[in-house]
Formats: structure tokens, sequence, C-alpha cells
């Protein structure tokens, strides 16, 4: 079952389980005919997921979406961040096949494109011995406004949640850039929106779970290049907003930072007994626009370019299917029942854990007053991430009740 894409709507209502609701919101686009990209510039940031950047591009006002009262009789529900093209898109191809999930819900920005991926992904439903609802609700992941507002209209839905994938990103932007609410593009979009969403919605998805042998799951994806450089991964916590902006470092750090909240969503939920099970995820090196990003569309050196990479890259990157598996592995079977780990390849695997003078020699080591180690094992750091985080989301005690009780 397909229905139209609901993007944004005003003073909308629908009927759920015999009770209406009246949601009303007004999307404002703040940043006008916005593009993460770097056609104009010929330097190359990458784009995982479009659902970042606020066009002057509208949505009709219509009725919010509707579920039929199966959605929490057959199968499970559950949402993708950034789902309308990429990896997204594939994640969502591999949870309407498996047969799991009743209910997809595809939260982004852009109707259009969640309309042209909602009619692709019709003939899997139609081909499926399990019919799936799959549905568009807005989410802008630049406005923490719009994040709030997505949880309060999903959670008003009075529909379970069983998986949240975190998906949607964005990488290297050239130039520094700010969100809505004024931080640094990279991190604001990358992890302090999915931070916070991943917390309004923790109390639905503890509710939803019907056992702890059966546990909600939440997937972050994060990325190998978590190992780059930055402050944060010497535990430096001083500069998450990068005044000293450089557009693969700021990248680095917004991926490890998802990777720690995975890693300290894992620890909580644990040290409360909560049946969620948190994961990171590295997709991979997947194919996507970057030729045509390095050079202005439609001039000779652009096809050359393109000519010369794309048999290359055939070889050497992963497709969106390839790169989704990892998420749909955990999504649909019972390896996601075992958070707090990093997947690669369908496999967990280390992050970094090294000591940089570990070939040095003994008595270089022994003038060193405290000999300096870098790891992603540092729960210390992890929760003095979490609190920077709270802070700067305005995260409040008693936002998610299940983190709350004693």
């Amino acid at each position: 079952m397909l229905t139209v894409p609901i993007s944004v709507w005003q003073k909308a209502t629908f009927v759920q389980s015999g009770h209406r609701t009246a949601i009303g919101r007004m999307h404002q686009p703040h940043i006008q005919n916005f593009r993460v990209t770097s056609r104009a510039r010929g330097t190359g940031p990458v784009i995982d997921a479009e659902e970042i950047a606020t066009s002057t591009d509208s949505a009709d006002p219509a009725s919010a979406p509707k579920f039929t009262s199966s959605a929490t009789e057959d199968g499970k529900v559950a949402i993708i961040t950034g789902a309308s093209t990429g990896i997204g898109l594939a994640t969502a191809e591999g949870l309407v096949t498996s047969g799991d999930y009743h209910t997809i819900i595809l939260a982004g920005r852009d109707a259009r494109k969640h309309e042209i991926a909602m009619q692709r992904l019709e003939s899997l439903v139609n081909t499926s011995s399990k019919k799936t609802q799959v549905k568009h609700m807005q989410l802008d992941l630049s406005s923490l406004e719009e994040v709030r507002a997505f949880a309060r209209d999903f959670l008003a839905l009075g529909i379970p949640l069983h998986t949240l994938i975190l998906n949607a990103g964005v990488m290297a932007i050239p130039e520094r850039m700010l969100t809505q609410d004024g931080f640094e593009y990279q991190f604001g979009v990358n992890h302090l929106a999915h931070f916070l969403l991943g917390n309004l919605l923790l109390d639905s998805i503890v509710e939803s779970s019907s056992s702890p042998s059966q546990p909600g799951r939440i997937i972050a994806l994060s990325s190998s290049a978590h190992q780059f450089p930055s402050p944060l991964m010497r535990g430096d916590l001083s500069d998450l907003q990068s005044e000293k902006y450089s557009p693969w470092t700021v990248y680095g750090q917004s991926k490890l930072a998802n990777l720690f909240f995975a890693y300290e969503l894992d620890r909580l939920c644990r040290e409360k007994g909560l049946p969620v099970a948190v994961h990171a995820v590295h997709p991979g090196v997947v194919k996507t626009e970057l030729a045509r990003s390095l050079t202005p569309n439609g001039t000779p050196l652009a096809d050359l370019f393109k000519d010369m990479v794309d048999p290359l890259a055939s070889f050497v990157l992963k497709t969106s299917e390839e790169g989704a598996r990892t998420s749909v592995r955990l999504a649909t079977s019972d390896d996601g029942k075992l958070g707090g780990r990093y997947w690669v390849n369908e496999k967990p695997a280390p992050t970094f854990d090294f000591d940089p003078i570990s070939e040095a020699s003994q008595s270089l080591a022994s003038l060193l007053p405290k000999r300096p180690r870098f790891t992603s094992y540092d729960p210390c750091v992890w929760r003095e991430l979490w609190q920077v985080s709270e802070d700067l989301v305005g995260l409040k005690v008693g936002d998610v009740a299940c983190l709350s009780a004693k």
C-alpha cells in the first residue's frame, strides 16, 4: 500500500484508533535555494542523503498520513532519515522485501524526491507477500524545532516504533556554514539533530519492544572517517563548532560523534535495563555523484572526467544496495539484538585505539609525564559529549522518561 507523500501540513487532522488529533504546523524555509554542493566551486563535498538543505520547493498542504489499524498487528514500524535517495532508499527497499515491516516512514524534507522514491518502492510492495505501508513525513535536520515537530507528529499517530535508522548526512562542505540554530552545519545535522531525534523517540521504542529478547533497534550511520584526526579524537570537546574549519576534519569529527552517541546510548540502555540495541555502521565508500560535483556539469572536462572515473568506480566503490546491507541486516536479523558495536561489511569491527608513541623507545616514553593514547573506548568522553549535546539541543530532565527513571 502506497499513499501520496505528505511533506507539510497546516491544521492537519487524522483519525487514529477512533481519536481525532489536530496538528498545527507551518514549514518555513529559512535557507533559500540552498544545496550542499560544490559544482560551482570545483571542490567536492559528497552527499549521501539529500534530506538536509531547505529550498523554496513546497508541497501541497494535505491531510496527515493515515495508517491502517494493522500497523500495530502485522509486522514492525521503522523510521529512516534521508531515505529518498542513495543508501537510505536502498535500506527502505531492503526492509520492504524482508517482509518484517508493516510500516516504513521516510523522514526527510523534499516531497518531490520522496514521491519518486515511493513510486520506486511501489513495485516491491506490490510483489511482496506482506503488504507494507510506506509513508513520507516532513523532517529538516538543519532545524532542531523541525526535529521536535517531527517527533511530536509521529508520537501523535499512536503507532509503535521498533527501528530507527539515522541515515541522513552531509559530507565535507567546502566552507563553514551554520544550521538554522547557529551550529556548524556538519556537526549540527550529522550529530545534534540525530542525537535529539533518537532521544525524543526512545520512549516509544522502549514501549514497543515486546521483550528483552526482541529489543528495539537504533542504527546510526557513522563512517570510517571517524578515524580522521580531529580534536574529539583526542578527547578534546573545546571546538565542536569547528571555528577552525577544515571540511574533512569536521566531517570526521561529526562521524566520530555519531559513533560515541551509539556507544553511550547503548551503554545507558544496558545500565537501565532497557530493551534497545544501538549500533553504529560504516556503509562503505558508496558510488555517488562525486565526479559531477568535482567539475561543472555539461563541460567537456566534466564529461571526460566522468568517462575516466565511472569504469574505475564500478570496481572500487559500492552500490547503494551494497552500502545498505549492514543496516538491513541489523534491522531484520538476530544480529541486531546485541548492540554497542560498530559494523563494517556486515561484521563487527574495531574502532580506533592506538598509542601514538608505541614504536618509540622506552627511554623516550619514560620522559613523558603522561603516556598519550587515542581511543574510541573511553566512556568518560562518551559521557562528556552526551552531556554537551544535551545542553546544545536543550534536552531537559524528563524529556526522555526511560532514561530519567531511577
